[in-house]
């Protein structure tokens, strides 16, 4: 079966293959998790089969710790008349998806569907969400929505899932890949090296090798540091240079430094329960700073 042909992206999940979306079609999210959304953004940017548009009520500020706005076309939802933004209007919202409709191949997310109801009413948000189903209708794209729990009632709830089928966020996601470069990116995902220490809320993730070394690789994993709490600015330079080589040398002495911050943060946790906990406040700070980690080491085995 050629995918492609009917608007369908193959991914699998718990080893069954399923479908992600189908174009033409409306989806609604639950929220669960601000991250889990936006990570699941960053992984649609980065198959690079199609445009991603994202409207949220996050600023892109804070998207940047989240996913690669080169790669993701991306309007705060705001009252602010500032750039990048778009208001909270219905018009202005449809306007602005239909346009993006009418060219390329992709998805749309629109975060907040709460707070447009609460601006403008259900049925005039329902409204607008049908008028943009008709415009998906023989098009190569697919329109998800994201709604906070509770905000409709069962009959809402009954009229909105009628044009909008209920969607979660895939658990585990494994995509079919052809090229090495891809593979890697299926393993920076979704292999994580087991935490030294329990409880810890960093995890050690999988070497990056030269020869599966990419920007866009490096950005991903840049990305997942970042949601770490772990400050990477020192890796930023390796995204910009004309040399993958140089780039992954600059990208290499920073992976060494995080996994031994990593290894710090963890050993910290033994000192927490053991009562240092004032101390380790400032040390953990030092260390997901990645700053000062010999004098940090030599004071823990000074400790233990």
């Amino acid at each position: 079966m050629d995918l492609k042909r009917y608007g369908l992206h193959r991914r699998r999940l718990n080893g069954v293959p399923i479908m992600d979306f189908e174009f033409g079609k409306s989806y609604t999210h639950t929220l669960i998790s601000h991250d889990e959304i936006l990570a699941y953004v960053d992984s649609l940017s980065m198959r690079g089969d199609g445009h991603v548009l994202l409207l949220s009520r996050l600023p892109q500020r804070r998207l940047l710790e989240h996913i690669d706005l080169d790669k993701v076309e991306s309007y705060w939802v705001t009252s602010q008349d500032v750039a990048g933004s778009i208001q909270p209007s219905l018009d202005q919202i449809h306007d602005l998806v239909s346009s993006r409709i009418e060219n390329h191949t992709g998805v749309a997310i629109i975060e907040g569907i709460e707070w447009l109801i609460s601006l403008h009413g259900f049925d005039k948000v329902l409204n607008m969400v049908i008028k943009l189903k008709d415009s998906l209708h023989r098009k190569p794209w697919s329109l998800l929505l994201v709604v906070s729990d509770g905000i409709m009632d069962s009959i809402q709830h009954s009229q909105w899932h009628r044009e909008s089928n209920e969607w979660e966020v895939p658990k585990k996601i494994e995509f079919d890949v052809i090229e090495e470069s891809e593979e890697i990116v299926d393993e920076i995902d979704d292999l994580q090296e087991k935490p030294l220490g329990d409880g810890s809320s960093l995890s050690f993730l999988v070497r990056i090798p030269r020869q599966g070394y990419t920007k866009d690789i490096a950005r991903r994993r840049i990305l997942q540091w970042r949601r770490m709490g772990i400050d990477v600015s020192e890796a930023e330079p390796a995204l910009f240079q004309v040399s993958d080589d140089l780039g992954y040398s600059i990208y290499e002495a920073v992976e060494i430094k995080v996994r031994k911050a990593i290894e710090l943060d963890n050993r910290l946790d033994i000192l927490a329960e053991r009562g240092f906990k004032s101390e380790v406040t400032k040390m953990r700070f030092r260390v997901r700073q990645l700053t000062g980690l010999d004098e940090v080491e030599l004071r823990i085995n000074e400790l233990i």
